[in-house]
C-alpha cells in the first residue's frame, strides 16, 4: 500500500485516493467535504497548464485549489491491480 501524499504533490496520469485532511481548521475540513473531499474518493490532477491553482478532477468535477489549499488534503495512490 502506498504512502499518503498531500493534494498539491500528485502527479498527472496517475488517480489517487482521498484519504483525510492534514489541517487543524475543523471549519476549513468540513468545507473541503462538502466540495466532494470524501475519504475513499478517487481524485485526478486535471490537464490544465496552470501552477497555482491546480486544478483536480474530482466526482465528475472540476475543482481549482490553492497550493496551500492543497496541502491539507491527503491522498494515496490507487492500486488498480
Amino acid at each position: 500500500m502506498s504512502a499518503n501524499i498531500v493534494l498539491a504533490n500528485m502527479q498527472a496520469g496517475i488517480t489517487y485516493q482521498v484519504t483525510g485532511f492534514n489541517t487543524t481548521s475543523e471549519d476549513y475540513a468540513t468545507k473541503l467535504y462538502k466540495m466532494g473531499f470524501v475519504e475513499g474518493t478517487p481524485v485526478e490532477l486535471s490537464s490544465v497548464k496552470i501552477a497555482d491553482p491546480i486544478v483536480v478532477q474530482i466526482r465528475g468535477s472540476r475543482i481549482a485549489l490553492r497550493k496551500k489549499e492543497a496541502r491539507q488534503v491527503l491522498v494515496r495512490e490507487c492500486n488498480n491491480a
